[in-house]
């Protein structure tokens, strides 16, 4: 097992174990719709229902432009490279910050009014293994960590190796617990069904992005994999077999002593439910170029079933702890592979869903699936946010799911039963050799999708005449085709396949939203893009029929060096939830200098674009709602809740990476936010006051 070294400031491990005494028990955590302490930020979402609001106060309109900057942090010296980018979102508990730091996931404790270093874990040996071969957007700082307590001076912090090993420190000190697991490790790998999947290599297979949910003392972490989508992709894992994986199973583990305690398959056993809802392939899919892989030629017998090689199905963004009703809700993302499920016919359970999971026995209490027989890589990307709103005056307790196509899923978090009604209305059938598609999708009636759903010409940008000339030209080179729109081959009917909105990236992505739980206001960030939903015959040797064209040459979709559809690029959009109903839009940023400045332009009096981005994350307050735009802009924004107008813009040293959090200490509010500084990433701390001493980094 893995040596680690914990660094410690001894001074200040006594001050810190006062304010940790202070602390409430993570078995006492606050219900999903209340917030936490305002002086604390003690979840990934400020409250165990991931609403990303607290009630801190201090900071508002009259006075958020007198925000400075009253700390810096930098992760610069963590790691084999500096972190470009991190998407963490830092707690704060008892005055001390929490977060990771770096590519490889070093974790430090910071003094939460100075930046100071108190404590910095660096992870070894094990920790590190089948880095450069899991999952590209794996090899990342990951989003945070998760904290725990006993309520009685068993204080843990909880992180995640890119590599799927769960570690559980000390947090007064940064040291691994010992009686966790293996000296504060357990290899989460070991609990996945592997004997079901015979031939298929275990190394660098499973991942991890986010950090764990926590309900009473059982955990549930994240899991990620290699997609199997493009083959040919740069930095592709060498390990991957099309079109077999490892399931993506929840499996929950004690938080004191590591044990494992359940497992829920998201792709179902023979015999369990979900069962029929993989159906056999056709034999056709298996004639491929190159022939078949090594296993698929071993084991002919799995072919007769598709849930007993598919893989996937896991969860990339964080599972929602619900301690008042005690459930864990799971967003699983896609089946393999994201493009191409002609391997998988059927509404593949329960992949796409959310899925309610009893916390203490795993036994699922209901599910919904927001997206049958995934082909667009529609997973849902943000965890889901639970609040107790008023409907028609009836008090609901509610989760919300945001999707990648722009949707807000709004359900009975107690029963799975939609708030609002919700359509399974039709949608194409693909013409791809060996594909199967689902006759209907689920299209929620309210709220109103909050991007731009498929295309059609109308939606084509129009700055002039001319403008939109070239953009029909440029269309016209593609099919146009609604949401759900099915892939097809390129120049297999002398087009370049299909157009369609939103792309895999979303709509909506990991940045997500944020509910104001007084007002029951849900606020999203969101971007406008084009999905290109084309295939291409398989590579030979790959083991699959038709993969996805991403990674490949591909015609041009920009307009005279414009977006193709109309702005705005990057939005904001609040809904009100209790009625269902959009109570504003604005668009997110200011039109890029890149377009402003563009030749065809000039003279043309514009609105404003909005930026191309989704941001870095939504903080809502009881004043405020904030906002990193990410990009190239280094400024932390400011609206206002009831009208979406900018109150403020406030200067940061670099453009937001990450997060932003809120949190109280010594009297003062701060607002936390990652920035890309040069070459690295810093956590940034903004307050009212000036310190006495004037701002600097804090020490590595």
């Amino acid at each position: 097992m893995s040596v680690v070294r914990a660094r410690v400031l001894p001074a200040v491990v006594v001050a810190l174990a006062a304010a940790f005494a202070a602390t409430l028990s993570g078995q006492s955590s606050p219900p999903a719709a209340t917030a936490a302490p305002a002086t604390d930020w003690r979840f990934f979402g400020s409250d165990a229902g991931a609403t990303r609001y607290s009630p801190a106060g201090q900071i508002n309109a009259g006075n958020v432009r007198d925000l400075r900057v009253a700390w810096r942090w930098s992760a610069r010296n963590f790691g084999p490279r500096p972190p470009t980018s991190m998407q963490v979102s830092p707690l704060i508990v008892g005055g001390v910050m929490y977060t990771v730091a770096g590519v490889q996931r070093d974790v430090v404790a910071l003094d939460a009014a100075t930046g100071q270093l108190l404590w910095h874990w660096r992870p070894t040996g094990d920790l590190l293994k089948w880095f450069d071969i899991i999952e590209p957007l794996a090899r990342s700082s990951g989003r945070g960590v998760t904290y725990w307590t006993d309520g009685s001076g068993d204080e843990r912090i909880f992180v995640v190796m890119n590599n799927f090993m769960l570690v559980a420190l000390d947090a007064k000190t940064g040291r691994q617990v010992a009686s966790f697991g293996k000296n504060g490790v357990v290899d989460m790998g070991d609990n996945l069904r592997w004997n079901e999947r015979p031939g298929l290599s275990r190394d660098g297979r499973v991942s991890n992005t986010s950090p764990p949910a926590i309900v009473g003392n059982v955990l549930v972490a994240s899991i990620s994999m290699h997609t199997g989508s493009t083959p040919n992709l740069p930095g592709a894992s060498i390990n991957e077999q099309w079109p077999m994986n490892i399931p993506g199973d929840v499996v929950a583990y004690d938080t004191r002593t590591g044990k494992m305690l359940w497992r829920f398959n998201t792709i179902p056993r023979a015999g369990e439910v979900g069962t029929e809802s993989w159906v056999t392939a056709d034999r056709k899919v298996w004639d491929v170029p190159g022939g078949l892989n090594a296993w698929a030629n071993d084991h002919p017998e799995m072919r007769e079933a598709s849930n007993g090689y598919s893989g996937n199905a896991g969860f990339w963004a964080p599972a929602t702890a619900d301690p008042e009703l005690g459930m864990f809700y799971i967003p699983t993302e896609s089946p393999t592979s994201d493009f191409y499920g002609g391997y998988r016919p059927g509404n593949n359970l329960f992949a796409n869903s959310i899925v309610a999971l009893n916390a203490q026995t795993g036994r699922r209490v209901w599910h919904f699936q927001m997206t049958h027989h995934d082909i667009w890589d529609y997973d849902p990307p943000t965890a889901p946010i639970l609040a107790d709103i008023t409907v028609g005056g009836r008090p609901v307790k509610a989760v919300v799911q945001l999707t990648k196509q722009g949707f807000a899923f709004v359900l009975d978090r107690t029963n799975g039963r939609p708030v609002w009604p919700i359509e399974e209305r039709p949608v194409p059938k693909s013409d791809v050799p060996g594909e199967w598609t689902s006759p209907t999708q689920p299209f929620p009636t309210k709220p109103a999708a909050i991007e731009v759903q498929g295309i059609t010409e109308n939606d084509l940008v129009d700055f002039t005449p001319e403008i939109k000339t070239e953009a029909l030209r440029v269309a016209r080179q593609f099919k146009l085709g609604g949401l759900y729109a099915p892939s097809t081959v390129a120049n297999a009917d002398g087009t370049m396949g299909t157009l369609s909105a939103p792309s895999a990236g979303g709509g909506v992505n990991w940045p997500g939203g944020a509910i104001d739980p007084v007002d029951d206001v849900l606020y999203v960030a969101s971007q406008t893009s084009i999905l290109r939903a084309q295939l291409m015959a398989g590579t030979a040797g790959k083991g699959v029929l038709y993969h996805n064209t991403r990674g490949q040459a591909v015609t041009p979709t920009t307009v005279f060096g414009l977006p193709l559809l109309k702005p705005p690029y990057g939005r904001v959009t609040a809904v009100d939830l209790k009625t269902g109903d959009r109570l504003w839009m604005v668009a997110h940023g200011n039109t890029p200098d890149t377009i402003k400045r563009n030749p065809k332009l000039q003279g043309v009096d514009i609105p404003n674009t909005g930026a191309q981005t989704m941001g870095t994350g939504l903080l809502v307050t009881s004043t405020l709602l904030f906002g990193g735009e990410g990009g190239q802009t280094p400024v932390l924004r400011a609206w206002n809740k009831k009208t979406g107008a900018v109150v403020a813009e406030i200067a940061l040293p670099g453009p937001t990476t990450g997060f932003p959090v809120t949190y109280v200490k010594g009297g003062r509010q701060y607002i936390a936010v990652p920035a890309r500084v040069g070459d690295a990433v810093e956590i940034v701390a903004l307050s009212l006051e000036a310190p006495a001493s004037a701002p600097g980094r804090g020490r590595q």
